[in-house]
């Protein structure tokens, strides 16, 4: 459903304008009609659809770039912060426990259908329970973030599909943009001040809200430090083939590493701007 409203919201607002804005208040009432305000589901329809209004309208200015694509997301991503206020969101976080506490019995019957046995099968059960132990502790937490990456796949898969129903109306191709460009508008930078300043205070519920926002913040400032980094290599002549071989070896063998210095390099480039310092290389002439 989250594609399909996200698609018929942005083909809505490309051709109408801001009238395609009453496809998602149009849709939440619908919802809350079916369905009512306590469903979970029922409210990332509007807010998806609202993402889509947003990117249609952009479409009609000429089309966004990259960094700006990402920001549209932020109904999504507050959403997703509310997620722990919400009243079923406990019995939520309990029913996916209960799944996980399954699949890990499950888990412990094949381990001794293939043949664990004493010591071994001691190991292999002690180490399911620790790990049971720290997702009872961080699920609450890093459900909402899960959440977001997941609509936020549908809402690009709704954009797809609404690029093909262009397409077969002879309406312009979609705008796309380059990940060397990727640049958040710096309003995002204070989506992740605002989720360590919740982190800090540990103030009851809301930690769960300062993770997702910190953590998603991040993941931008993260995309935006691999697209400074990209754009400096080719600046330089390095090949793109070259650059991703590269990139995914360091991220593989140090992925905490990699990760902390692309979003100190996304987070830095708010103030540096990096790409406007870049400079072409000397080139010999004849």
């Amino acid at each position: 459903m989250v594609p399909v409203a996200v698609t018929a919201s942005l083909l809505a607002a490309w051709r109408f304008g801001p009238w395609g804005v009453l496809v998602p208040v149009l849709l939440f009432a619908a919802v809350m009609v079916a369905e009512g305000p306590q469903s979970l589901w029922v409210w990332w329809i509007p807010a998806t659809a609202l993402t889509g209004s947003w990117m249609g309208l952009r479409e009609e200015g000429g089309g966004p770039a990259a960094g700006p694509r990402a920001w549209m997301l932020l109904p999504v991503l507050l959403l997703a912060a509310a997620m722990p206020w919400m009243v079923r969101y406990p019995e939520l976080v309990k029913h996916l426990e209960r799944e996980f506490v399954r699949g890990d019995q499950e888990f412990l019957d094949l381990a001794r259908e293939f043949g664990a046995r004493g010591e071994r099968m001691v190991a292999i059960q002690r180490g399911v329970e620790e790990n049971a132990k720290l997702r009872t502790q961080a699920l609450p937490y890093l459900l909402p973030s899960a959440v977001f990456a997941w609509m936020a796949l549908l809402v690009n898969a709704g954009r797809t599909i609404a690029g093909r129903i262009a397409g077969t109306l002879k309406w312009p191709a979609l705008s796309r943009a380059s990940l060397t460009r990727f640049r958040l508008p710096d309003g995002a930078v204070w989506l992740f001040l605002a989720g360590l300043a919740l982190l800090v205070v540990q103030w009851g519920t809301a930690t769960s809200a300062a993770w997702t926002l910190m953590l998603n913040a991040g993941l931008g400032f993260c995309i935006q430090g691999i697209a400074v980094v990209e754009s400096l290599l080719l600046a330089r002549g390095v090949p793109p083939s070259v650059i991703v071989v590269t990139m995914a070896f360091v991220f593989a063998l140090a992925t905490p590493v990699f990760m902390l210095t692309t979003v100190a390099v996304g987070l830095s480039d708010v103030w540096l701007d990096f790409r406007r310092m870049e400079t072409p290389p000397d080139t010999e002439t004849t």
